[in-house]
């Protein structure tokens, strides 16, 4: 048989306060209580759901480019060899009836399309293209993006920005900055605010060109473009088509100018 002992008596308000403090200050922590002073865990998850909501949406305002955005051109590299704009027509360069063309099958990530740009074509631009002899045509073959694991393709967007500049005629100063601030494939030197701060650096009205980017559809050009050179049998980049010749690979200037001068002799006959 069990024995009774009495419970001992209730205690009032102000002595369960000082029994906590009593417990507090010897180490022992209350746990918190939907009805403690420390309030209910669904309110404090309620408010970190929101936080993160506002700075989700903020996050996202800023990738799109809106008015509040800041666009920063800090770090960026300026062009060696500017290309001269006297020379432009949107994606090409020279007169519209120069006996020779050269077509570039080129990727903005391409390391190889970058030595071409700032090594090859400047003195070429120079003693071809100025006096009149050579019209050069950009194309896109923007493959170097599709290596990438995400959705964004550096390359495709790189394309679809510099068709952009060239809306507002400021091809070639956008394309010269890509090629001059290229740090290897797929590694974020084309992310999106990179590209915007060229945009600025360009000269560019970025709100205007943004608006552009937005709408998809320089982005479906340089994919539908990039069929046609897969389509045509350009596999690598650069790859040039002088006056019908494929020239696959980097090519000296030396080497280049040789096959210039050759074909001017031709179309001259």
């Amino acid at each position: 048989m069990s024995t009774r002992t009495d419970a001992p008596p209730p205690q009032s308000r102000r002595e369960r306060r000082a029994a906590d403090r009593a417990r507090g200050a010897s180490g022992t922590r209350r746990p918190a209580t939907a009805t403690g002073r420390r309030g209910s865990p669904i309110l404090w998850i309620t408010a970190a759901v929101g936080i993160a909501a506002i700075v989700l949406v903020g996050g996202v305002v800023l990738l799109q480019g809106g008015t509040s955005a800041k666009v920063d051109a800090a770090g960026l590299i300026s062009p060696a060899n500017p290309t001269p704009l006297a020379l432009a027509d949107g994606r090409s360069l020279g007169k519209a009836d120069a006996p020779v063309t050269l077509e570039v099958w080129s990727d903005f990530q391409c390391p190889a399309c970058g030595q071409f740009a700032e090594i090859v074509a400047p003195p070429i631009i120079r003693d071809y293209v100025t006096p009149g002899t050579l019209r050069i045509v950009y194309h896109d073959a923007a493959y170097q993006g599709a290596r990438a694991s995400g959705s964004y393709d550096e390359s495709v967007e790189a394309g679809a920005a510099a068709r952009c500049a060239a809306e507002q005629d400021r091809y070639w100063p956008f394309h010269d900055l890509l090629f001059a601030n290229q740090s290897g494939e797929n590694k974020g030197a084309y992310a999106d605010a990179r590209l915007r701060a060229m945009a600025a650096e360009a000269g560019l009205d970025v709100t205007a060109w943004d608006a552009c980017r937005a709408t998809g559809e320089m982005q479906a050009a340089v994919r539908s473009e990039m069929q046609q050179a897969s389509s045509s049998g350009v596999d690598a980049t650069p790859t040039m088509i002088l006056n019908g010749e494929k020239i696959v690979g980097l090519q000296s200037a030396a080497e280049l100018s040789q096959k210039i001068e050759a074909a001017a002799a031709a179309a001259s006959k």
